[in-house]
């Protein structure tokens, strides 16, 4: 199988009118409804609860096809990794951590997921510690809070492509 190089475009809310904005966050959209809506049986109502333009994203593009997102969200706990996902057919090409890794990349200070319990071993693989081991329910899946113990900014894996 030939190796597909991917392309990486950040998504931030200061590009909200760049020409394409709308037409990148629908495919991560896109990406989302089939991983967590279709896929997982998330309610479409928690998956798309409106913070989608009051965030940034990442967009992983394989031969132009939406194929992975990531969205990084402020809150007052600090930056959220969320919404992390990579089509069925693209799993196995370590995209998810790319997509990880390049967010990690792009942001700094106190940075935390909230893992699905059986995705914590992929995050604890690419450098999360449990912050507490407490597990929860988000969307009736049981999750755990992780947090990213560096505190400066990690080194792109790849070159990112910017809207602006």
């Amino acid at each position: 199988m030939m190796k597909m190089k991917p392309t990486i475009l950040y998504i931030q809310e200061s590009d909200a009118s760049h020409d394409d904005y709308e037409k990148y966050i629908r495919l991560c959209q896109q990406v989302r409804r089939t991983v967590f809506i279709e896929g997982q049986g998330v309610s479409e109502s928690i998956d798309f609860d409106g913070k989608d333009t009051s965030s940034s994203h990442l967009l992983l593009l394989l031969e132009g096809k939406a194929a992975g997102t990531l969205r990084i969200r402020k809150t007052e706990e600090g930056i959220k990794l969320e919404r992390i996902a990579v089509l069925e057919a693209c799993r196995g090409m370590k995209l998810g951590q790319l997509l990880v890794r390049c967010a990690l990349g792009l942001v700094c200070g106190r940075i935390y997921i909230h893992a699905q319990i059986r995705s914590a071993g992929f995050y604890e693989k690419l450098g999360f510690i449990t912050e507490d081991p407490t597990i929860y329910y988000e969307a009736d899946i049981p999750h755990k809070t992780m947090i990213w113990p560096e505190k400066t900014l990690g080194a792109l894996p790849c070159n990112i492509t910017r809207l602006s």
